[in-house]
């Protein structure tokens, strides 16, 4: 009899091949999404910290993705502050509200640019200021209405920066008058500046990184 059917062959290798491919894509768009979302969110930390903070903070914002490129099941991406508590504690005062006290009900003394360079991974002390400075001792300032200070009695500003520092007989000798130069500001408390949130900027990233990979996702055709 005759045979009216067809034959039908399945290469069950190509198949298996193919959908390895196909996979692979699908895996590969994923590291792209959190990779590109991941950097991105860094970023726009990097400008937000910037635009409200003075100085080099924004540059804390470190971030990495594994893996950098190909496919995998689970790719991560990290963000973290680069520095230890000092920078954590800086992040948390510009984003977060609250206060910052002195312990035990004293006051807070916050060194002025005259004051010099900071302590090592703190804020320089009064105490500090005058080790740093032998023979000179910071004297109490009461101003009625206004805070407090700690000033350096028969000092000079000297440098770039304007750094007190104690007068000499030569300086005076050579026409530089002695002064009275602000060390610290004392108050009882300082309120954090709470100038920009972290995490709205989060759940923005969150969408944009489904987003991507929907995006991606969509272009895959079959191999």
């Amino acid at each position: 009899m005759p045979n009216n059917g067809a034959d039908l062959s399945i290469d069950a290798a190509k198949i298996a091949k193919d959908t390895d491919k196909l996979v692979r894509r699908y895996l590969t768009a994923g590291t792209v999404a959190v990779s590109t979302a991941t950097r991105s969110l860094e970023k726009k930390l990097e400008a937000a910290t910037q635009a409200a903070v003075p100085g080099k903070l924004w540059r804390a914002w470190q971030s990495s993705r594994f893996p950098q490129s190909g496919p995998a099941q689970n790719p991560v991406g990290t963000i973290w502050l680069k520095g230890g508590s000092r920078t954590r504690g800086a992040i948390q005062f510009w984003t977060q509200p609250g206060a910052i006290r002195g312990k035990g009900g004293q006051f807070l003394a916050i060194p002025l640019p005259a004051a010099g360079p900071r302590g090592r991974g703190r804020d320089l002390t009064p105490g500090e200021w005058e080790r740093r400075n032998p023979g000179m001792r910071l004297q109490f300032v009461y101003r009625p209405g206004k805070p407090s200070l700690l000033v350096a009695v028969d000092a000079v500003l000297s440098g770039r920066k304007q750094i007190a520092r104690g007068n000499t007989a030569r300086r005076i000798a050579a026409g530089r008058a002695s002064a009275t130069v602000p060390i610290f500001v004392l108050l009882p408390l300082v309120k954090f500046r709470n100038a920009f949130a972290v995490e709205p900027i989060v759940a923005a990233s969150e969408g944009e990184m489904v987003r991507g990979f929907l995006a991606a996702a969509s272009a895959i055709t079959q191999p």
